[in-house]
């Protein structure tokens, strides 16, 4: 069954005194089972707002939204059952102890009294929060509370999960964790839609990518495919101090540098005598994602 199905939905927004906000204009989306899918665009392209829309915060004006053939508009509660959630927000119960909330959220989904204790151990450990569970959400630390919003979100083991930027604002340490995290999820069955404005993250954990821009979407598709597709005849490099004296013909396309390529061996070899131990990475062939993102979005 298809994990999440959205079809031809719009939204639009009336604030009082401004003009309205067109946020999305017949958007359509289907995840396949057992994928990490990415839902990228530049800031104000929408996301959000479908977001809230597929969680259930944000009612569509048009189209339909199905959570593994539930109708989300008419069976709101037995949708959401389906589907574990962590928003672009932090939002704990700064009142109770990490344990209290879990225990709470538990019982929300339907996790068996017997089985809550055992489980939110179990999720305290792999989030590094053990020796947190008898502290209080409002002394915890920003990334400590970002790790308590994936505990909530995991606890009743969904089939389908929604991570709206769950790094954002991270150190490395806990991105990697998160990382390590949304594999072993997605590797045990878990259907993920993952929204990041990190495009080397994106590439690193998606399978496929939707693309939206205006409220509309622009591509999508298998990620591979896509950068077959967009591959050109460069070669595509980073280094470590950008400020440095070029080679001729070197173009700077976002983070990396692009170089016509006409003799693999000949030109590689000028690239790495050039910068030399100035070459963070090398790589020929698949454009990267932040090259495909920066030409579909112009």
């Amino acid at each position: 069954m298809i994990p999440l199905h959205v079809q031809a939905v719009s939204k639009t927004f009336h604030p009082p005194k401004r003009p309205k906000v067109e946020a999305l204009k017949n958007v359509s989306l289907k995840l396949e089972a057992g994928k990490i899918h990415g839902l990228l665009g530049p800031n104000g392209a929408g996301k959000s707002t479908l977001i809230g829309m597929i969680s259930g915060t944000l009612i569509p004006d048009v189209g339909s939204i199905e959570i593994f053939g539930v109708d989300i508009l008419k069976q709101v509660r037995n949708a959401k059952m389906l589907m574990g959630v962590v928003p672009q927000e932090i939002t704990v119960e700064m009142a109770f102890t990490v344990r209290e909330v879990l225990y709470y959220f538990s019982g929300m989904y339907g996790v068996p009294v017997k089985e809550r204790n055992p489980r939110i151990d179990a999720v305290l450990a792999e989030l590094d929060l053990t020796d947190k569970a008898e502290e209080r959400a409002r002394n915890l630390s920003g990334g400590m509370k970002r790790r308590l919003m994936i505990a909530k979100a995991i606890l009743h083991k969904p089939k389908f999960l929604i991570l709206d930027e769950p790094t954002a604002g991270v150190d490395v340490a806990l991105r990697q964790r998160i990382w390590q995290l949304v594999r072993r999820l997605n590797a045990e069955g878990t259907t993920i839609l993952f929204t990041t404005h990190y495009l080397e993250e994106a590439e690193q954990l998606c399978d496929s990518i939707t693309l939206i821009n205006h409220g509309k979407v622009i591509r999508e598709g298998n990620l591979k495919e896509l950068q077959k597709e967009f591959a050109q005849n460069t070669i595509h490099f980073e280094l470590f101090d950008t400020s440095v004296e070029h080679l001729p013909k070197v173009k700077a396309v976002g983070v990396e540098f692009e170089y016509p390529l006409v003799d693999l061996e000949a030109d590689m070899h000028a690239i790495t005598s050039h910068y030399n131990g100035n070459l963070k990475s090398i790589k020929s062939g698949a454009a990267s994602l932040e090259t495909i993102f920066l030409e579909l979005t112009k």
